[in-house]
């Protein structure tokens, strides 16, 4: 299952489209920047520059979490 962490920004809306367009099944965490949810412990484990959007593909390659974030 692919995770989707992100907010309503035109980069946040980017990844939920691609992932619509694919068709692919994904689970939705909003990540609120406007009340710093990406500077939690939670989500820096995730992404450690603290940005989004962050996907998370839980059955990877080899069934290992497979991650792709933003960091620039």
């Amino acid at each position: 299952m692919i995770e989707l962490y992100t907010w309503k920004t035109s980069n946040g809306r980017k990844a939920t489209i691609m992932l619509e367009e694919c068709g692919l099944p994904y689970n939705l965490h909003p990540i609120n920047i406007g009340q710093d949810d990406q500077f939690t412990a939670e989500f820096i484990a995730i992404n450690p520059n603290s940005k989004i959007p962050a996907i998370v593909d839980t059955d990877g390659p080899g069934g290992k979490p497979y991650t792709v974030i933003e960091s620039g």
